[in-house]
């Protein structure tokens, strides 16, 4: 199995980076009286599914997948990926699918043209495993863009996910929505302290990861983490809602 692809780790990408969530931006409000958690989860590896959803499934709660064709059916460090029929059983039980890029291409190394290229095969390719309804939402892979991508894709899209943590309040930018990240150890204590801290300063709350297993990946987390989490989302009184309906919600709430 090759290791994991990883984002350029050099002084100018990491510069890039952190300048981009000031550029290219789709700027929303959001104001709640009661906070929004979207579950999302990225690739995706067929655990996401039978593990994950269908431990949100108990308290009838949805789910967002965002979904790298070109994915399916291998077998990589998340375990197994999704299959067409995992895809078929998503629809039927009500989750959202989202996209990706149909190879899980890095969008901060490719161009504007490659980029929608690989956006309209993955589109193309879930259509034709089954997938009914229009790609509406997108998540960055690995997190990483450039201005002229996120810029072009904008039309595509309702919502662009990134990576970087935190609740969306206030000014928002739909090109690049925060989203915090469910990792197995010590690093899960940003999204507890992050749904603990809703209560108080209400907003709506991304989460997302990859496998949901007994041993999961560095990007994954066990099944008693994501159960401990649940059970922190529901104590907090959050509306759980999947991307698009919380895109809804929020609109619908600030005008």
């Amino acid at each position: 199995m090759n290791a994991p692809y990883q984002p350029s780790a050099s002084l100018s990408a990491k510069i890039s980076r952190k300048l981009l969530p000031m550029r290219a931006r789709r700027d929303i409000r959001v104001s709640l009286k009661r906070p929004i958690v979207s579950f999302t989860f990225d690739d995706f590896p067929r655990s996401a599914l039978y593990e994950g959803a269908d431990m949100l499934a108990k308290h009838n709660w949805l789910a967002t997948f965002y979904v790298a064709a070109g994915l399916a059916g291998v077998h990589n460090h998340h375990g197994h990926s999704f299959t067409d029929a995992d895809l078929l059983y998503l629809q039927t039980k009500g989750h959202e699918i989202a996209g990706h890029t149909y190879s899980h291409l890095d969008c901060g190394q490719g161009g504007e043209h490659q980029v929608l290229a690989e956006i309209e095969q993955n589109k193309s390719a879930l259509r034709e495993m089954g997938v009914k309804k229009p790609i509406e939402h997108f998540a960055w892979p690995y997190g990483t863009t450039n201005i002229a991508n996120k810029t072009a894709l904008q039309s595509h899209f309702k919502t662009m996910r990134g990576v970087t943590p935190g609740v969306n309040r206030g000014r928002t930018d739909l090109n690049c929505l925060k989203s915090t990240p469910l990792y197995s150890g010590a690093k899960l204590s940003r999204a507890t302290d992050l749904i603990e801290g809703l209560e108080k300063r209400p907003g709506w709350l991304i989460l997302f990861t990859h496998d949901v297993r007994g041993n999961p990946s560095e990007w994954g987390v066990t099944t008693l983490e994501f159960l401990t989490i649940i059970d922190a989302v529901k104590t907090s009184g959050a509306t759980v809602l999947p991307v698009g309906e919380a895109l809804e919600m929020v609109e619908k709430q600030n005008g």
